[in-house]
């Protein structure tokens, strides 16, 4: 295997793992807040502010890993 694939597997590895990590991180941060509010507490700053930045920066990463597994697809199956 060329090393620039291993290069464009290992980044495509990388953003999937930091788009789900992000996710992740969000949605928990979310379901922390809204469970606080539910209990009567009022949740940190952080917890509601989180998801607010955390899904769209998640949303960028998930379009970044597209662009680049059909950059890798086009340039191993050309059309001609």
């Amino acid at each position: 295997m060329p090393n620039s694939e291993k290069n464009e597997n290992r980044v495509e590895s990388v953003l999937a793992v930091m788009a789900a990590s992000v996710v992740a991180v969000s949605l928990l941060a979310m379901i922390v807040a809204l469970l606080t509010r539910l209990f009567g507490g009022q949740p940190w700053a952080i917890l509601t502010q989180l998801p607010l930045v955390g899904l769209p920066f998640a949303f960028v990463l998930i379009i970044a890993l597209l662009i680049t597994s059909l950059r890798r697809r086009s340039r191993k199956n050309p059309r001609g």
